[in-house]
């Protein structure tokens, strides 16, 4: 914890004039600015912090539309390793959280990762996760039909778009890799837990309250607090931008930038009832072939929940407040094809139920934007994770408030050992071979 000394300066720089005055202000009530909220307020409680959503209530942002995955797979090991804090606290949830009775709990799938990769490339993948701590298995075409009765491991063809004729397939023998831990917490659950904790702390939360624009001093040098859609203006000597899709509508007027781009990209997901085997499914990337879904079981409510990997079904770029909710029909037929391509018995009958929502995508390398702007003094800018936001949220609470707070809770299980540094607003963009929300 901070002395009492060190708090009172920090308040003192903090503070300023205006009709309301917090400590800290964060912009966006999704998953990860109720995680900042926390591990803030876990290293000097004393601090005042408020939150401003303009959302009548929670879930209406990208971690209600969550599918809650959680997996310790990346392509870089500081990203596996903010990965794994976050299961950490999610599968500790209770204990994270210190609810006695919390609404969320993790669901143990494992994942099977179908990417095309040769059995040389997979067993280094699971050299990797052991260096983690994480149990795997890399598994020939035999091994996964028989451990997975439903599943089917042909590639998924291609067919010429002149002739309709199928493309010889290229790809080599097929291998997976099992990874085991991994699973999913009902996000809605988690956003509810994270309010009544928030509440615990006396820290609230503003719904219906849009912010309209960062207030700044006349050279534009420094962010002093908030102004609401009402007219309204809080002062504060830190604020956090954490609202998801429409954080540019905060930072392009105030001249707020970093060295990658972010863009609201629509995301389709589709969920259909099924019985039986098929709820005994792990979480299954497919790109083996022309595929590019993942789709996994939700037991609680004997559903499949399915969506994309591939760059085909993330490239839509959309205004955050007007885009269609709806699951197109071509995607849906699309997914489908995919489906019953790698699961040849999964039942044609049933209705299909689907939506978009929106990741902020990193276009440059997928991957979150966390920590002081260079732009302006005093801002703190949490956004584009590109899908990794709700899994990471609870060791990007971590990072974002260490790097706030410039201290570390002592002896803590949930802390996160990852560098500041690693992403940065002002970074090099990170070196990815595939631009997914998989990278």
């Amino acid at each position: 914890m901070l002395s009492r000394a060190t708090s009172s300066l920090l308040k003192r720089s903090l503070s300023t004039t205006a009709k309301k005055n917090c400590d800290i202000v964060i912009v966006g009530a999704g998953i990860n600015g109720m995680n900042i909220a926390y591990q803030l307020i876990r290293r000097d409680p004393s601090l005042s912090i408020e939150l401003h959503e303009q959302a009548p209530s929670l879930g209406y942002g990208s971690s209600g539309y969550s599918t809650g995955f959680l997996r310790a797979l990346y392509s870089f090991d500081e990203t596996m390793e903010l990965a794994l804090d976050g299961i950490s606290a999610y599968k500790n949830w209770a204990e994270y959280t210190q609810l006695k009775h919390p609404q969320a709990e993790f669901t143990h799938t494992g994942a099977l990762w179908m990417l095309g990769k040769s059995k040389e490339e997979n067993v280094e993948m699971a050299k990797r996760l052991e260096q983690f701590g994480v149990g795997s298995e890399v598994m020939d075409a035999a091994a996964v039909e028989q451990r997975w009765k439903v599943l089917k491991t042909d590639p998924m063809p291609t067919y010429d778009e002149n002739t309709g004729e199928e493309v010889p397939f290229e790809g080599g023998e097929f291998s997976a890799v099992y990874e085991d831990g991994c699973g999913h917490m009902d996000s809605n659950a988690c956003l509810n837990d994270m309010k009544t904790v928030l509440d615990n702390h006396s820290i609230p939360v503003h719904f219906n309250s849009k912010v309209a624009k960062f207030d700044k001093t006349a050279d534009g040098s420094k962010v002093t607090g908030i102004v609401l859609e009402s007219g309204e203006t809080i002062s504060a000597g830190t604020v956090i931008n954490c609202a998801g899709p429409w954080f540019e509508k905060l930072n392009a007027p105030a001249n707020i930038t970093c060295t990658t781009e972010m863009l609201p990209t629509r995301i389709q997901v589709g969920h259909k009832h099924v019985e039986g085997d098929f709820l005994d499914l792990p979480f299954v990337a497919d790109s083996w072939g022309n595929s590019g879904v993942y789709f996994m079981p939700r037991k609680q409510n004997k559903q499949l929940v399915f969506g994309s990997i591939a760059h085909r079904f993330e490239s839509e770029i959309v205004d955050p407040d007007n885009y269609n909710t709806s699951l197109d029909p071509e995607v849906k037929q699309d997914y489908l094809n995919c489906l019953f391509h790698r699961m040849p018995t999964l039942p044609r009958s049933g209705e299909i139920h689907g939506f978009s929502h929106m990741y902020t995508v990193n276009q440059d390398d997928v991957h979150p934007v966390l920590g002081p702007s260079n732009s302006a003094e005093n801002l703190y800018l949490c956004h584009g994770e590109s899908g990794h936001g709700f899994k990471l949220a609870p060791a990007v609470g971590s990072l974002m408030a260490q790097s706030i707070l410039g201290n570390r809770v002592k002896d803590d299980t949930f802390e996160t050992n990852v560098p500041l540094e690693f992403m940065l607003p002002d970074r090099e963009p990170l070196t990815v071979k595939v631009k997914t929300h998989f990278a």
